[in-house]
C-alpha cells in the first residue's frame, strides 16, 4: 500500500487527426481537487501515485476529462480506498504430504502448505490475507474444484481418490476483491498403496509379532510339562499302609485277610462254592 496506479481507456470513434488531451484530477477525503502527480511512470493513459502521494485509510475520488478541439468529455467519478485495491503477490512454496491412507475406496488425506513471498507484510499487520485453493485431475482440464475462503496458509483435502492432480492457490487482502495471480501449478500424485511411512510401520509391527511368536514357541512349550504339573498335580493312587499293592493286583485273598485281621472288628468274608447241576435234556431225573 505504498503506491498505486490508475488507468483509463481512451476515447473511441474519433479521427486520427483530432488531438486529445487527458486531464486526471482527484481529491482526498473531500479535500481540494488537484491534478495527477505523474502521467509517465504508469505508461500511456495512466496516473501514478508514488509513496509521497499515497495515503492509507483515506478515500480518493477521481475522474478523467478528455479535451478535444470541439468539446470536453468527463468520466464518471470513481472513489476508492487504497486498502481496497491492493493486489497481493502470488503464494509460493506450495507443497503437499499424504497424512492418511484409507485404501483405494476411502482415498487419502492430503495436507497442503504454502507461504507468502513477503512475510514481513503479514508480520507487521499491514495486510490480512484470505486464500483460495483449486485442484483438478490432470486429465480433467476444466473441472476445477475450489476451496475458499480461508485465512490459514494450509489446507487438508480429505478422502482424495487415487490419481494424478494439479493444485494452485491464490490470495487477496480481506478488504479487497482483487485476487493475486495463481501460484505455480503443483503436480500431486495419490498412490494406490499405503505411503512409505505407514508401510514401514506395518512391516515393523509384523516383524515384532513374528519374533514374539517364536519366543513363545521356544520358551513356553518346553515348559508346558512343568506348568501342567504346577496347575494340575497328579492324583495320588489309593494306598493302605502296610499292604503291598501287588497283593491287591495278584488277588491272593488269604494273604490279604491275614493283613487285615489286625484291624478291630474285621471279619474275613466267607466264600461258598456254587453247585451247578447239569440238566440234560431228554433224560429222566429221579424225583
Amino acid at each position: 500500500m505504498e503506491d498505486f496506479t490508475c488507468w483509463w481507456h481512451p476515447l473511441g470513434n474519433l479521427t486520427e487527426q483530432e488531438e486529445i488531451i487527458y486531464i486526471f484530477t482527484y481529491s482526498k477525503d473531500e479535500g481540494p481537487v488537484v491534478d495527477c502527480p505523474d502521467y509517465i511512470s504508469g505508461g500511456p493513459n495512466s496516473c501514478h501515485f508514488d509513496s509521497s502521494h499515497t495515503s492509507i485509510w483515506k478515500m480518493y475520488c477521481m475522474n478523467v476529462t478528455a479535451v478535444t478541439a470541439h468539446r470536453n468529455y468527463t468520466s464518471q467519478q470513481h472513489c476508492l480506498d487504497v486498502a481496497e485495491i491492493v493486489q497481493t503477490e502470488a503464494p509460493v512454496n506450495l507443497t503437499y504430504k499424504l497424512t492418511d491412507a484409507g485404501g483405494d475406496e476411502l482415498g487419502h488425506n492430503v495436507a497442503l502448505t504454502w507461504a507468502y513471498p513477503v512475510p514481513t507484510d503479514l508480520q507487521y499487520g499491514w495486510i490480512t490475507l484470505v486464500y483460495e485453493l483449486r485442484y483438478r485431475r490432470i486429465a480433467e482440464v476444466h473441472n476445477w474444484k475450489v476451496k475458499q475462503p480461508f485465512r490459514e496458509p494450509r489446507m487438508e483435502l480429505l478422502g482424495l481418490p487415487v490419481g494424478h492432480y494439479v493444485v494452485q492457490v491464490r490470495c487477496r487482502s480481506h478488504n479487497s476483491g482483487l485476487w493475486s495471480r495463481w501460484s505455480k501449478e503443483l503436480a500431486m500424485s495419490i498412490p494406490a498403496r499405503a505411503p512409505a511411512g505407514k508401510l514401514l510401520v506395518m512391516v515393523l509391527a509384523l516383524g515384532v509379532g513374528v519374533v514374539a511368536l517364536i519366543v513363545i514357541i521356544l520358551g513356553v512349550i518346553p515348559q508346558s510339562r512343568r506348568i501342567k504339573d504346577y496347575f494340575l498335580p497328579p492324583i495320588p493312587k489309593p494306598r493302605i499302609i502296610g499292604i503291598d499293592p501287588l497283593l491287591l493286583k495278584k488277588g491272593h485273598l488269604d494273604a490279604i485277610n491275614r493283613h487285615f485281621s489286625g484291624f478291630h472288628n474285621y471279619c474275613p468274608p466267607s466264600y461258598t462254592e456254587e453247585v451247578w447241576e447239569n440238566v440234560m435234556k431228554g433224560k429222566n431225573v429221579p424225583k
